[in-house]
């Protein structure tokens, strides 16, 4: 009698530790796109005319939305993609969030039907000028 019981309470948590486990894998890939966007935006967010003109190294708000965007295309992400907000805390450094969404895989079959949930990864990258 206590055997069945056994089993089913072991596959139920094995089944939790799954679905915790795809939770934080998503929340890891947030984090690295985040982080890879922010780079990419400080790398190449240069407003030339600005460092041409002798301002010094300055990043153009557009061109940083626009490099942003696309990093977060070319890694596939921009479905899975719930919002990005790119910030700039001073005009040499970048400070992006990427929210996500982590489908979770065995308790969809539980009644309320399927679960999703948002995770969030935060970078910033600045300019290191010698």
């Amino acid at each position: 009698m206590l055997m069945p019981a056994a089993v089913l309470v072991v596959l139920l948590l094995g089944a939790i530790a799954v679905d915790l486990s795809i939770v934080h894998l998503r929340q890891r890939e947030a984090v690295a796109a985040a982080a890879s966007a922010a780079n990419d935006a400080v790398t190449a967010g240069l407003d030339q005319t600005a460092l041409r003109r002798g301002e010094g190294y300055r990043l153009d708000p557009a061109r940083v939305d626009q490099v942003v965007a696309g990093s977060i295309e070319s890694q596939g992400l921009a479905d899975e993609v719930t919002d990005v907000r790119v910030t700039m805390p001073t005009p040499d450094s970048v400070t992006v969030e990427v929210r996500l969404r982590a489908e979770e895989l065995f308790a969809r079959s539980l009644p309320p039907g399927p679960r999703t949930t948002e995770v969030r990864g935060t970078a910033t990258a600045s300019v290191q000028q010698r």
